[in-house]
């Protein structure tokens, strides 16, 4: 039989164990791209390791990335719409960080989308486009007047956690207006703004990598079955590892920012444009240029990681579950990106879809996606969304920015993020304080 005492050691060595598998230093969020900038600009600028010759390039991204198009004309034609968001992608991406939770009245631009398409998809697996819509509302006219008559108002959840303390979720209610004949036939979903952070290195992790954290018939019974969206690049028209956006629907970041710039406003490109255009409104060199920035710009560090608080609301953040989808460490292989090139970084996201349950969930599925689905959402940056904000009082967190602080998103997680849940309001007031400022830290 086993003695009192060598139980006791042998508690105490599982523990130390367990510790250990989670004491790596993630300092250094972006490996090599990890910058020693301002925080209030670092996700603007060029990454410590942009090769000197392309330092400038970078630069000039920035300017195609955070510049207005809103008096940009070529040959007598207005580039920007007819209808569009926004004016800039750096009019929803301040600072590259995440936009505002509103549908301002006044103002230049929108910060929020609402996605939207005919029910069921397209043989490719792609949603179906309302005809003389598209995929979103796009709200703002080069005339000024603003279409759908778009309204977001939020309804009170109340809740309380096993120790008594209360707290007050909020729930959007959305309304808009859509022709008459596609009403009964449209679904929609609601969407913010989110912060762009390290893309190039979530771009150059191997597919082999994705798949093998995947486990879609959640085979290992340990209630996470996250599974990849295999969505069409449309460039070579084959279905591929779907990586970015809330539900990843676009398999590389030339098609992400193709999309962003045609859909948030409606400037045609290589990939994405209306078949009656016969001129490129983003040029490939600028297009080019623009994904460049987004893949070398600069990384903020963690902060304050050897505090005891910080220590033991990391332990805390594996001990209830949250590392099994928000992967702390990922690796990435070769790329000619050479800066993002087998770089170790801590992204804190698998980007694998993930069932986050009926409260989250909308009716517009994307490839494999269903409505229920979401790709785990990077992390890393997330304890500066203040720093980076506009608008303080506007901020929020998942993906239609219902929750306003990091405490409301973990409350939101159902499905595949219950357990988790219920283990955090589980927890003692003092700990879950510490997860928090674990998470802030980053």
């Amino acid at each position: 039989m086993f003695s009192y005492r060598s139980l006791l050691v042998a508690a105490i060595f599982n523990l130390f164990a367990f510790g250990s598998a989670y004491s790596e230093d993630v300092t250094r969020l972006g490996g090599e791209l990890t910058s020693p900038s301002d925080p209030a600009i670092a996700l603007e600028l060029p990454a410590p390791n942009v090769r000197p010759e392309l330092v400038q390039y970078h630069l000039d991204g920035h300017g195609d990335f955070h510049g207005s198009f809103e008096f940009t004309f070529e040959a007598g034609k207005r580039l920007l719409g007819p209808e569009f968001n926004h004016v800039s992608c750096g009019g929803c991406h301040v600072r590259n960080g995440r936009g505002a939770v509103e549908f301002p009245r006044r103002g230049t631009g929108t910060p929020m989308l609402i996605k939207v398409s005919l029910r069921g998809l397209n043989e490719d697996g792609s949603p179906k486009d309302i005809p003389g819509i598209g995929e979103q509302l796009r709200d703002r006219t080069a005339s000024g007047k603003r279409q759908f008559n778009i309204k977001l108002k939020w309804q009170k959840v109340r809740g309380k956690y096993p120790d008594g303390t209360k707290y007050v979720l909020r729930r959007p209610s959305l309304s808009f207006d859509l022709p008459s004949k596609f009403r009964k036939k449209a679904v929609h979903s609601l969407r913010m703004t989110p912060p762009i952070i390290g893309m190039g290195l979530l771009e150059a992790v191997p597919g082999e990598t994705i798949e093998a954290m995947s486990d879609p018939d959640d085979k290992d019974g340990d209630g996470i079955s996250g599974k990849v969206n295999y969505v069409l690049n449309r460039e070579s028209g084959q279905k591929e590892i779907g990586r970015f956006g809330f539900r990843a629907s676009h398999p590389n970041l030339r098609q992400q920012t193709g999309a962003a710039f045609f859909f948030d406003m409606g400037l045609t490109n290589e990939i994405f444009s209306d078949s009656s255009e016969s001129v490129l409104e983003i040029s490939p060199f600028i297009l080019d240029r623009s994904v460049f920035y987004l893949q070398a710009a600069g990384i903020t560090p963690a902060r304050n990681q050897t505090h005891p608080d910080i220590i033991a609301g990391k332990s805390l953040f594996a001990e209830i579950g949250c590392s099994d989808c928000h992967k702390m460490t990922l690796t990435t292989g070769d790329s000619e990106v050479t800066e993002v090139a087998n770089q170790e970084f801590h992204p804190f996201t698998d980007l694998l879809l993930h069932d986050m349950g009926r409260e989250l969930a909308d009716k517009r599925a994307e490839f494999s996606a269903s409505g229920r689905e979401w790709r785990t959402t990077p992390l890393w940056g997330i304890g500066l969304t203040e720093v980076l904000a506009s608008n303080k009082k506007k901020i929020g967190f998942l993906h239609d920015g219902r929750a306003r602080t990091l405490e409301e998103a973990i409350l939101w997680h159902g499905g595949e993020g219950d357990a988790s849940r219920r283990r955090f309001k589980d927890l003692s007031k003092d700990d879950r304080r510490k997860l928090i400022e674990f998470l802030r830290s980053l």
